[in-house]
C-alpha cells in the first residue's frame, strides 16, 4: 500500500511539473507573439500564433490570437476559421465574435457579420456603442440595397 501511495505521489509530481512547464512555454509564446505584434511585425506574430495552434490545438486563446493577426494581415477567410475554432473550443467572450464580424465585413458578407456582432453584444462586448453603430450601419446598408433592387 505504501508503494502505491509513493508511486501515486511520484506520478502526480511529474504531471504537475509537466503542466507547469507547458504553462510557462505557453506564456512565453504568448508574450513573444504580443511583442512582435506590438512592434508591427504582423508576419512574425502570425508565425508564433500559428505554431501555438499546432503545439496547443485545443487552446482557444491561441486560435483567437491567430485570428486577430490574420485579420490584421487581411487574410479574412482564414481569420473567420480561426475565430470559429476558438469559439468551438470554448471561447466564451465576445472578442472572437467581434473579430469574426470584422472579417465578414471586409469580405462583404453583411449577414454573417451582423450575426457575429449581435452575438458579441449578447456576450457583453465592452465597446457596446461601437457594436451598435456597426450593426446600425449594416442594417442601413442592407435596407438601402433592398430598396435599390426594387
Amino acid at each position: 500500500m505504501r508503494r502505491l501511495i509513493f508511486l501515486l505521489i511520484f506520478v502526480l509530481t511529474i504531471a504537475l511539473s509537466w503542466a507547469n512547464s507547458t504553462l510557462a512555454q505557453t506564456e512565453a509564446a504568448l508574450a513573444q507573439g504580443r511583442e512582435k505584434a506590438a512592434a508591427g511585425d504582423i508576419k512574425g506574430a502570425l508565425e508564433v500564433y500559428l505554431e501555438m495552434t499546432r503545439s496547443y490545438p485545443e487552446s482557444y486563446e491561441a486560435h483567437a490570437l491567430l485570428g486577430g493577426m490574420q485579420l490584421l494581415d487581411q487574410h479574412y477567410p482564414d481569420a473567420v476559421k480561426s475565430f470559429q475554432r476558438a469559439i468551438s473550443l470554448g471561447d466564451q467572450g465576445a472578442r472572437s465574435f467581434v473579430g469574426m464580424g470584422m472579417a465578414y465585413l471586409h469580405m462583404g458578407q453583411y449577414g454573417p457579420a451582423r450575426a457575429a456582432f449581435v452575438e458579441a453584444k449578447s456576450r457583453g462586448v465592452s465597446a457596446d456603442s461601437d457594436v451598435d453603430q456597426i450593426i446600425a450601419w449594416i442594417d442601413k446598408r442592407e435596407s438601402s440595397a433592398t430598396e435599390f433592387q426594387h
